[in-house]
């Protein structure tokens, strides 16, 4: 649980190094070769057009050229820094300003930790070689200020943060302000809980530095909840939010870092609240991104339509973001919308997404949570997708003709055993126990980073007496109210998992009363489960009723789940609906039975055909509608009719254009957004105009 901002924002960085570092030993004499002070208004003017073509060829000295680099980063205009910093190199390979300016853009623009790590070291190699570890009077000291800084970030990026602490008390040793709060963050990282917080302390003490002041209380609110203090991490967090509400600071980080605190004490509302406040506060160069967390909530909630929505929102957010983001939560957002897609009833589309994301994890330099935490919950969310693909093939085949049955349960069967090796995985990184106690604690910093509703996944990875165990040993941690509710869910997948069908419909009828109504996902999972313990028992009255709220709440909690509703197929007609019938009986979603159940109407010949389910109580579920293509005949259009009550049936309604499909599923236009970004990026280095922050 847990993001930092950017620390600090581009332009802030900028400024920070090159306007108010100053080296103790020559405060007040040395000045950045970069004050505009030195240079006359002409050619203050040139920089900020960007237009160098004019000046006298006497005033392109390193300087010049350095200084123009820097107004095109701090521009954002990329593209021409970059050109710049290339023609400073050329110029003199071994220029101080060139390779620090290099290890900027790469870091900045360009998303190429390691090259920036390399130029921003070389940078600092030539200043120290030439005027020591200490430089100051006649040397360049604000590039080897700001090539340590942006060092130190770089390091926490890559993840590296005991490198990035080490350079952190470098920099402070030598340069003035002190920047205590961000050590607080990788301290953090480093389970250095006591000195995490006396550097917050050092830089709440700090008279006027209000970002310093700023970062310091995000950070608390991540050391507090990383320590597993509920009560205070929700105060800590609350408090960074009053901070930068007082102070107007930009930013959803602190907002969303509140509203996973508000999810710890189970205050629903307030978590949406402080969500929704955080998409208003865009701010560029942040891994927070608050329409996925609201697309969780969401989902959580059983508000499809509205998941919907910020998926959209959520992509044109990631793609606002300078490009150096992607390493940092490109996996994250693929595998939320993967998670989406599966709701959403596109499963192979999701396992698509799901396999690349495992292949490129996402760095956890801005994050609170281990690699292991997001690789465990990427391997379970690829196990989800691949899992539910495979139920959607076996539907498939049941329909399909014989000779293309085979091609289907061929496909069935590569999911299955992708969904069995995402499943090993999964587990084998959950040996450390904090992380699996963790996870079995509602909404707890350090568990793997999955919504409440997919962890019960866990309980077949790991088996059932494993979490047994384990549930014994969180119970007696835990002092969450309601946190029952939560532990009742796995218990039932574990008394499923063992086969004890008594026992499961007992704790099923259990956690739904003990549940918030909130968690529609997880009541949905119960009621399934009982659903299919009491068919099993020969309760029939019951299995109905369970299955009948399954069908509300959530219709594609069926499929997922790998269940069957008992159903009556009833024909009207002559031999065609019979045919039908007999494909939809054949379905894995459906078990024929006699007596009471839901039933399957199908009416209608050769030149179109409907089928409807309906439930026990006489709601309609779902109609599917057909009529004959160009050439098609009677038994292709029977099975057509046959897909397309499945697809009716098990997917909630959405209004989810192929256009979604493509952004969502990594298609050439998922990327549209920041290539349009990059085109006006370059068009604005054309043109010379002022680069507008999307």
């Amino acid at each position: 649980m847990g993001r930092r901002p950017a620390s600090p924002p581009v332009v802030f960085t900028l400024l920070l190094c090159l306007g108010f570092a100053i080296p103790p030993a020559a405060e007040g004499q040395t000045r950045s070769p970069f004050d505009d002070a030195d240079l006359d208004p002409a050619l203050i003017q040139h920089l900020e057009t960007g237009d160098l073509a004019d000046l006298p060829s006497e005033k392109f000295d390193e300087d010049l050229w350095a200084m123009a680099a820097f107004h095109a980063l701090r521009r954002m205009q990329n593209i021409r820094a970059r050109e710049l910093t290339e023609q400073i190199l050329d110029r003199d390979p071994e220029s101080v300003a060139g390779h620090c300016l290099m290890g900027m853009v790469q870091h900045r623009a360009e998303g190429n930790l390691p090259r920036a790590l390399f130029h921003l070291q070389r940078s600092r190699e030539l200043i120290e070689a030439r005027w020591g570890p200490t430089p100051s009077d006649g040397a360049p000291w604000r590039w080897h200020a700001m090539s340590l800084l942006e060092s130190a970030m770089v390091n926490g990026e890559m993840g590296r943060h005991e490198d990035k602490v080490r350079l952190l008390l470098e920099r402070d040793q030598l340069y003035e302000p002190p920047l205590p709060a961000d050590r607080g963050w990788p301290l953090m990282r480093l389970r250095r809980y006591d000195e995490a917080k006396a550097a917050v302390v050092e830089a709440l003490a700090l008279e006027g530095d209000l970002d310093q002041k700023a970062q310091a209380l995000t950070a608390l609110c991540a050391i507090e909840a990383e320590q597993q203090s509920r009560q205070r991490g929700y105060e800590a967090c609350k408090a960074a939010v009053d901070f930068d509400r007082e102070h107007e600071f930009p930013g959803p980080t602190p907002f969303t870092n509140a509203a996973e605190a508000s999810l710890g004490l189970l205050r629903m509302d307030e978590a949406e609240q402080l969500i929704q406040e955080a998409t208003g506060l865009f701010v560029f160069g942040t891994v927070s991104n608050p329409w996925l967390d609201l697309m969780q909530l969401y989902l959580t909630q059983g508000r499809t339509s509205e998941a919907l929505d910020a998926v959209r929102e959520m992509l044109a957010w990631r793609n606002r973001q300078p490009a150096f983001m992607d390493e940092q939560n490109r996996a994250e957002t693929e595998m939320a919308s993967a998670v989406f897609l599966v709701i959403a009833g596109h499963a192979e589309e999701a396992a698509r997404i799901t396999q690349r994301a495992m292949e490129r994890p996402d760095r956890t330099g801005f994050t609170s949570s281990e690699s292991e935490q997001l690789e465990a919950a990427s391997a379970v969310i690829d196990r989800l997708a691949r899992r539910a693909a495979a139920e959607r093939a076996a539907e498939e085949a049941s329909w399909s003709r014989w000779r293309d049955a085979p091609a289907v349960r061929l496909r069935e069967l590569g999911h299955r055993l992708g969904a069995w090796a995402s499943g090993r995985r999964a587990a084998s990184m959950l040996a450390d126990e904090r992380i699996l106690l963790a996870t079995l604690r509602p909404y707890l910093a350090g568990s793997v980073e999955l919504s409440e509703w997919l962890k019960p996944e866990l309980v077949e990875l790991l088996g059932a007496g494993l979490v047994r165990s384990a549930l014994e040993r969180a119970r007696t941690r835990e002092d969450l109210e309601g946190a029952e509710g939560y532990f009742l869910v796995y218990e039932t997948e574990a008394a499923w998992l063992a086969g004890d069908e008594a026992r499961t419909l007992e704790l099923a009828d259990l956690g739904l009363a003990a549940l918030p109504g909130a968690e529609v996902q997880l009541r949905a999972r119960l009621v399934v489960r009982g659903a299919e313990a009491a068919l099993d028992l020969g309760r029939r009255g019951r299995a109905l009723e369970l299955f009948d709220q399954a069908m509300q709440m959530d219709p594609g909690i069926v499929r997922r789940l790998g269940a069957a509703l008992p159903v009556k197929v009833e024909t009207e007609g002559g031999p065609w609906p019979r045919k039908v019938g007999r494909l939809l009986a054949a379905s894995p979603r459906f078990q024929s039975v006699d007596g009471s159940a839901f039933v399957l109407s199908v009416e209608g010949s050769e030149v179109g055909g409907r089928v409807c389910l309906t439930g026990p109580r006489g709601a309609r579920f779902a109609c599917g509608t057909v009529d004959p293509r160009a050439g098609e005949d009677a038994d292709g259009l029977a099975r057509r009719l046959a897909k397309e009550l499945h697809e009716e049936a098990f997917a909630p309604r959405l209004d989810l254009t192929q256009s979604d499909i493509s952004s969502l599923d990594g298609s050439p236009t998922a990327a549209g957004g920041r290539s349009n970004d990059r085109i006006r990026s370059i068009l604005t280095d054309l043109t010379g105009n002022n680069a507008q922050e999307p």
